[in-house]
């Protein structure tokens, strides 16, 4: 079933639909989340509170075939709220040491795969630039995360934080260019680095 057909049908009444949504979206949402706040409690309870909400206000979401990004937007605020109250240095990275499947390559096509010296440069350059990310101001490493990690668009960023689109893009400007100077302050930079 399409989540448009899902959403249809917890509108109508068949609210048991929505356990459809949370069996498809839960580990995903959680993800993202976890990606954020780097507490797996806190994570979970966000998720709840995300699932929660989007059934409170599913009748408000004008394009039920959208179900999906709009659910990850109300956890990501979600997730930026609890940022902002606990005001906690997190950890972003470590979780994509131990999932392959969540890391984000930036440095796509910088190394040739057979070359072992390459290689090597592309892991050092990649632990950089995790250090460098967690060590940015909340504002610059959010939109980082959000772009190159969650892989939203500049106006589904601006959207989430109800910034608009300019900031964003002044803000991942900022933020590459002192993950860059940061890297060639290390002697690392060389050309290779490259955020897309």
């Amino acid at each position: 079933m399409s989540d448009k057909s899902i959403v249809a049908a917890i509108l109508k009444g068949d609210v048991k639909s929505f356990e459809l949504l949370i069996i498809k979206y839960q580990k995903q949402l959680f993800h993202t989340v976890l990606s954020l706040v780097k507490d797996p409690d806190i994570s979970d309870d966000i998720v709840q509170e995300a699932f929660l909400k989007a059934f409170e206000k599913l009748d408000t979401l004008r394009d039920k075939s959208q179900f999906f990004p709009w659910l990850k937007r109300i956890a990501i605020n979600l997730a930026l709220a609890h940022l902002n109250k606990s005001k906690r240095n997190v950890d972003m990275y470590s979780e994509w040491d131990n999932d392959e499947s969540e890391k984000t390559d930036y440095f796509e096509n910088i190394a040739d795969e057979d070359n072992p010296e390459e290689l090597l440069l592309k892991e050092e350059l990649r632990k950089y630039v995790r250090k460098f990310v967690e060590s940015l101001p909340d504002r610059l490493r959010v939109v980082v995360i959000l772009r190159e990690v969650e892989d939203m668009s500049y106006e589904e960023i601006a959207e989430t934080l109800k910034i608009p689109v300019g900031t964003v893009r002044s803000r991942l400007f900022n933020a590459r260019q002192i993950i860059k100077n940061r890297l060639i302050s290390q002697g690392l930079a060389d050309g290779l680095y490259k955020i897309s």
